[in-house]
This record gives structure tokens, C-alpha cells and sequence, in this order.
């Protein structure tokens, strides 16, 4: 059986496919704003030109969050709506971990605006700060401190090199137990606000 892997909550437009856990096909591209537009076609173009029909999903895996406050909503509406039509498991998983480089402690990051990122660091699975908005200033404090970690995300706006991970491998890796969602109504996007 196969799974949808999504996430929409930064400017990438992530879609993918998988099957044990491993990626067998993917889209990933800059879709800022545009996400709710392309997220269905490319589904649908995804699951036809690899011969996969909706019934032969076993499940999603989202990310959930945080990020843009649409965009976050996108790919989670998305992931319910189809697991409710087909009676599927639905997984959701923190934005900012499928960031991680599964090699280094890793310092995820994007954008946040008005002089603000969305940051969370871990390292093989652990968290080692928890998803936050910290002030930029405070971030590249937290970086200038952590010189041996990764940076991976979208780091641009803080004048700095970011490493590329593969994001949508991480979604199917995220398809665990831990990342469960039993009641996929229940579910709610992971938005924040708040500067630590």
C-alpha cells in the first residue's frame, strides 16, 4: 500500500509518494500563496503517473504546522479530507522536523516576517529545542552559539547558508506511531504566535 505525503505550511509546495517508507515519486516547488491552487492537480498527476489509484492509499502523512496560517490549513484539509473519504490512518508531523538533517543536531528554520522565524533544533529524532517564533536577533545568537549544527529550512532572510534536506523523504519516514493521529478531526494546525 502506498502513502500521500503533504505539507504547505512554508513557501514549498511538497507532494509525495510512498511506499514501505520509501519515496517513489515527488513535487517540490516554490508555490507561495499559491498552494491550494496546485496541492489537488498535483496529487492527482502524482498518483496517475505512477499508476496508483486512491484506493490503494494506505494513508497521509501532513505536516502540520507551524508556518503560514493558510498555508498551514491547505495540506491538513487536504490529508482529513481524504483519510475520512477512504477510511485511512492520517499522521501529522511537526513542519520544522521534516526539516532535520537525520545525520547532525539541526537548527530548522523559515521565515516568520515582521523580524521573526519559526525555529526547532533536533537531532535523531530528539527534540532539543522545542518549535518556536524567536525574535531573528535571538536566532542568530542561538546559531552564533551552535556553530557545530546544521542549519536547514529557508535561512535567506537572515543573511546566512542553509543546508537542502529532502524534506518529503522525512514525511515518509514520519510515518510512525508516534506521529498517529487518532481522531483526525481532533487535529489542529500547530500555530505560533507567541516569541519565546
Amino acid at each position: 500500500m502506498y502513502c500521500l505525503l503533504l505539507d504547505s505550511a512554508n513557501k514549498y509546495l511538497c507532494v509525495g509518494l510512498s511506499k514501505d517508507k520509501k519515496v517513489i515519486d515527488k513535487v517540490f516547488y516554490e508555490a507561495w500563496q499559491r498552494q491550494s491552487e496546485v496541492m489537488i492537480e498535483e496529487i492527482d498527476n502524482l498518483l496517475k503517473r505512477n499508476n496508483v489509484a486512491k484506493k490503494d492509499l494506505s494513508a497521509v502523512v501532513v505536516g502540520v504546522g507551524p508556518g503560514s496560517y493558510t498555508g498551514v490549513r491547505i495540506a491538513i484539509t487536504i490529508a482529513k479530507t481524504i483519510c475520512y473519504a477512504l477510511h485511512i490512518k492520517m499522521y501529522g508531523v511537526s513542519s520544522l522536523k521534516i526539516l532535520e538533517d537525520n545525520d547532525h543536531p539541526t537548527i530548522c528554520v523559515f521565515n516568520a516576517r515582521s523580524g521573526r522565524s519559526y525555529v526547532g533544533v533536533y537531532h535523531n529524532d530528539e527534540i532539543i529545542l522545542d518549535d518556536q517564533v524567536m525574535e531573528n536577533d535571538k536566532l542568530l545568537s542561538y546559531i552564533s552559539s551552535h556553530q557545530d549544527y546544521k542549519i536547514s529550512g529557508d535561512a535567506k532572510h537572515l543573511g546566512i547558508n542553509h543546508e537542502e534536506v529532502d524534506v518529503i523523504a522525512n514525511l515518509a519516514k514520519a510515518e510512525n506511531d508516534t506521529n498517529l493521529v487518532n481522531d483526525i478531526f481532533a487535529l489542529k494546525p500547530k500555530y505560533l504566535k507567541e516569541i519565546k
